[in-house]
C-alpha cells in the first residue's frame, strides 16, 4: 500500500515538472531587429510591388514599395517615382522620423492605397531605407 501511495505521489510531483517545460520564458533577450526576419522576407518571397500594380488595389489595402520621392507638390503630398510610374504620396512630417530624403535616394515606403487609376493615392504611414 506504502508502495502504491508512493508511486502516485512520484507521479503527481513528476507531472508537474514536465508541464513546466516550454512555453514563454522571462528574462532572456529577443534578438535584434536586424536578425528577426533574416531567415525569412515574405515581400522577396511573393515579388515586389510596383506603382502600376497598385492602380487598381482594393482600398484601403497595405503595401510596400521602393523608389525615390521626387518632389514636394503641397501640404504632406509628395510625388513617387519607381520603375512603372508616379503615384501622389501623403507622408505626415513624422513619418520621416527626422531624417531627410532627397530625389536621388532610394526610400521604402509603406502605407494604404486609395483612389483608383490615375487617382490613386498612398497614405503613407512608414518610410524606410531598403
Amino acid at each position: 500500500m506504502k508502495k502504491i501511495v508512493l508511486a502516485t505521489l512520484m507521479m503527481a510531483f513528476s507531472l508537474g515538472a514536465a508541464a513546466e517545460q516550454g512555453g514563454f520564458e522571462a528574462g532572456k533577450a529577443a534578438p535584434s531587429q536586424q536578425k528577426q526576419d533574416a531567415g525569412y522576407k515574405g515581400s522577396e518571397d511573393t515579388g515586389q510591388t510596383h506603382i502600376n500594380q497598385i492602380r487598381d488595389f482594393r482600398q484601403g489595402g497595405y503595401v510596400t514599395l521602393e523608389g525615390y520621392i521626387v518632389k514636394k507638390q503641397q501640404g504632406d503630398s509628395y510625388q513617387f517615382r519607381d520603375s512603372t510610374g508616379t503615384v501622389t504620396i501623403h507622408a505626415k512630417s513624422d513619418t520621416f522620423k527626422g531624417k531627410t530624403y532627397d530625389s536621388k535616394d532610394k526610400v521604402r515606403v509603406s502605407g494604404k492605397v486609395y483612389g483608383h487609376g490615375d487617382k490613386t493615392r498612398l497614405d503613407v504611414m512608414r518610410i524606410d531605407e531598403p
